[in-house]
């Protein structure tokens, strides 16, 4: 049914639930994965903050370089062959659902942080905006 799984993840232990669900359903399946993370870039900045946000941006790639690598080994101990992907986009919605096209993958597994009312609203919601935007059926778990 599915072949092609892409898996977004952010690193936090939610994500972490969204990755091993996707994980195990693309072995049941014998479906390939990809697994995205994406790093949302500071907008052009001068002055005397510019060190710190760059000191920021260079962590955050190292940690999406992590927790890629480590769902590339987890993904090699189950026996499921696996692509990662780090990209940089100040929409992390709109790379997913680039992604999940640009791959050819039929289904997209990602967990949701739950957020709803006015926080939602003042934050948003990447999960929120891949289900509404993506053509790529999405499956959502928490």
């Amino acid at each position: 049914m599915y072949r092609h799984i892409l898996i977004p993840t952010d690193g936090s232990e939610l994500a972490g639930h969204g990755v091993a669900h996707g994980l195990a359903l693309a072995k049941s399946l014998g479906a390939k994965v990809s697994v995205i993370f994406v790093v949302e870039p500071f907008s052009e900045m001068t002055g005397r903050y510019l060190e710190t946000i760059e000191r920021y941006v260079e962590l955050r790639k190292e940690q999406a370089t992590s927790v890629l690598d480590r769902a590339a080994k987890a993904a090699k101990e189950a026996g499921v062959s696996c692509e990662t992907v780090q990209v940089e986009n100040g929409q992390p919605h709109q790379a997913i659902i680039a992604a999940a096209e640009g791959k050819g993958c039929d289904l997209i597994v990602m967990s949701s942080h739950g957020r709803s009312g006015l926080s939602m609203l003042l934050i948003g919601s990447v999960t929120n905006k891949v289900l509404t935007l993506a053509k790529t059926p999405v499956l959502v778990c928490q």
